[in-house]
């Protein structure tokens, strides 16, 4: 009973496994002609040029935000601080006397 179990089950993980398989051999028999081929290849240089200039675009574009976002952030943790040294060095006599 139990090998029969077995047998079943192989002989179904079997079929499922050549059904899965006929997917993955249908393949297109598309072919490229040489001009198709050449103009491909030429065409290279003038995509990877659009690229890497809409990247460097991208970038100083997020830099420049980035750098404001910053700034902005440095400009309050510099008042914060600065207030309380403020705070901290009244406490201190003053060195040339009370005015």
């Amino acid at each position: 009973m139990k090998k029969q179990n077995l047998i079943k089950k192989i002989m179904i993980a079997l079929a499922v496994f050549i059904i899965s398989i006929q997917t993955v051999n249908a393949n297109e028999n598309k072919t490229i002609t040489p001009k198709e081929f050449v103009t491909a290849i030429a065409e290279i240089p003038g995509k990877l040029t659009n690229f890497i200039s809409s990247e460097v675009k991208k970038t100083k574009e997020f830099q420049i935000k980035n750098w404001k976002e910053t700034k902005v952030q440095n400009r309050k943790t510099f008042k914060l601080v600065q207030h309380k040294l403020t705070g901290f060095f009244s406490d201190f006599p003053n060195p040339k006397g009370d005015k």
